[in-house]
């Protein structure tokens, strides 16, 4: 830096620095009011799927422990639609003061970027990231009166009857729909996606016998695999889920490369205190490491995960990414 601008710098700091002492004088006998400490007032925290699925059950969780650490209500509000967008997009427009939460997901800052080219929200500017909560594996799940036990079976019926099988999932772009369409490519069965509001209505209709086959997470597939009413196949993971040990992977019925989860995390409006996200994210951290918390998410299938807000920021930035070049090289496209 040259002399002259040099002298020009301090100057202006001594300056700014006289200027300050001299208001901290003036202002000394006026009594000036704390802070309220954060949080102080209710907060709420938005679900953008439908009530009964995996992201329900983590939003409704982590606001019960966190409501309890942080001494304050949080209130749970499901604002559901168009993969999400509706949630993320309430969230994305609130105040940036940490009292609005947002359970984001692998769709809403994961696969949503890379297939709709008008979002109404920008994941990485318009929110703060706060930390991971946890993933849950996909699965493939069918109508058991379909009489089929297996994936070979599977793809056996549907050479046999081409265009009379269609898959659900939680939405356009989700996990579960990449995950029917990288199975389906992979089979070469013909599929036609039946996209839901949510994980639990996309299986509960298979269940019900209204479609044949779901690719959702574990956590809404267990109470109804557990009880009978579906038949799941396949599990989308590196390894076995542990609610559904029986089940083999997509790699071990012989389809490498098909490993999808659902992961979870807890986002805030860009612009929040730092101060704030801090208080948030160790009441996270707590919450996940209390043994009821971890054996309650594995009764759903979710496996807890914790991060810092930078790990997130690093980790959904690259799932952007990676799901941007999956619908590309699928060539999916909203329905």
């Amino acid at each position: 830096m040259p002399s002259a601008s040099i002298a020009k710098f301090r100057s202006a700091t001594l300056n700014a620095a006289r200027r300050s002492a001299a208001l901290v004088v003036s202002l000394g006998c006026m009594i000036v009011p704390a802070q309220a400490a954060f949080p102080d007032k209710p907060i709420q925290s938005i679900s953008p799927f439908a009530a009964g699925g995996a992201n329900d059950y983590l939003t409704r969780l982590m606001a019960q422990q966190m409501g309890s650490d942080l001494n304050v209500s949080i209130v749970v509000d499901n604002k559901t639609g168009a993969n999400g967008i509706v949630g993320a997009s309430f969230v994305a427009k609130s105040a940036p003061d940490g009292y609005t939460l947002l359970m984001g997901n692998s769709a809403t800052h994961g696969t949503n970027p890379g297939l709709y080219a008008n979002l109404p929200y920008d994941p990485v500017k318009d929110f703060a990231p706060v930390g991971m909560v946890g993933f849950v594996p996909l699965v493939l799940a069918v109508d058991p009166r379909l009489g089929i036990n297996t994936i070979e079976e599977l793809i056996a019926y549907g050479k046999k009857n081409p265009g009379k099988l269609a898959f659900s999932s939680s939405g356009v772009g989700s996990t579960g729909h990449l995950t029917g369409e990288a199975f389906k490519a992979a089979s070469g069965i013909d599929m036609v996606h039946a996209p839901y509001k949510g994980d639990a209505p996309a299986v509960g209709d298979v269940a019900a016998g209204q479609v044949p086959i779901a690719f959702v997470g574990v956590a809404s597939a267990s109470p109804l695999f557990n009880a009978g009413k579906i038949k799941v196949l396949a599990v989308a993971s590196s390894r076995r889920s542990g609610s559904m040990p029986t089940v083999p992977t997509m790699a071990e019925a012989g389809y490498k490369g098909i490993e999808f989860s659902q992961w979870y995390a807890l986002f805030a409006r860009a612009g929040t205190p730092r101060e704030s996200i801090d208080i948030m994210n160790k009441s996270i951290a707590k919450a996940l490491a209390r043994e009821d918390v971890r054996k309650g998410m594995s009764t759903q299938g979710a496996e807890p995960e914790y991060s810092t807000p930078e790990q997130l920021d690093t980790f959904f930035k690259a799932e952007i990414k990676r799901f941007a070049d999956i619908i590309q090289r699928l060539n999916i496209k909203p329905e």
